[in-house]
């Protein structure tokens, strides 16, 4: 053969990664932006709970992950095309998760499979859309469920080796034992199983 070029190999991770790295930073997604989103975040979601009483809203997803969201204006405004997810957790609805729910008593168990609850009767969109204004980006309100505790989480796994630095581990999971970060499940379904899983 003298062309090769049908037979190169595929990057691996690594190079994977280096090239999404360089691609984010080129159009503008560096840390220091990522934490001032991930702080307007925090205070949005602060401003909501004290306008609604102190209402369990969260503000969640890519905006408050401080990675995305299309900002796309100097001053921080949302794109017209993208949103700000916001999930209200219903008082008193929990799910418990068969062969990890450590609960006293608790009611019905369902079984987690590939991070689905299986359990029958809702619908699979979880969002009600509003669209935005001038004055406010568009919001995709969730309403969701506390899981009574998270599921095994990869990274923190025992005897895992892992790349990730040992007080970042920690902290993390510091942080799934807080009353304040609950685990929650909304109405969405992987393919074809729609109204059978959360």
């Amino acid at each position: 053969f003298t062309n090769n070029s049908h037979f190169r190999c595929s990057p691996s991770d690594s190079e994977l990664s280096h090239q999404l790295h360089s691609a984010l930073e080129q159009s503008g997604f560096t840390e220091s932006r990522a934490a001032l989103q991930s702080a307007a975040a925090d205070a949005l979601q602060q401003i909501l709970r004290s306008r609604l009483n102190n209402s369990p809203f969260f503000v969640v997803g890519s905006y408050s992950e401080g990675w995305g969201n299309s900002l796309t204006t100097l001053d921080g405004r949302t794109d017209a095309n993208s949103d700000i997810d916001v999930i209200y957790l219903i008082p008193g609805r929990e799910y418990h998760q068969r062969g990890l729910c450590e609960c006293d008593g608790a009611p019905e168990q369902h079984e987690l499979v590939n991070g689905h609850i299986q359990c029958s009767g809702y619908t699979n969109n979880p969002a009600d859309a509003t669209h935005g204004c001038t004055l406010r980006p568009a919001l995709d309100n969730v309403d969701a469920c506390r899981l009574c505790r998270y599921p095994p989480i990869a990274p923190l796994l025992p005897n895992r080796v892992s790349n990730v630095s040992y007080p970042l581990l920690e902290a993390l999971r510091k942080v799934l034992t807080s009353a304040s970060s609950p685990c929650h499940v909304v109405h969405a379904a992987s393919p074809d199983r729609g109204g059978e899983e959360l």
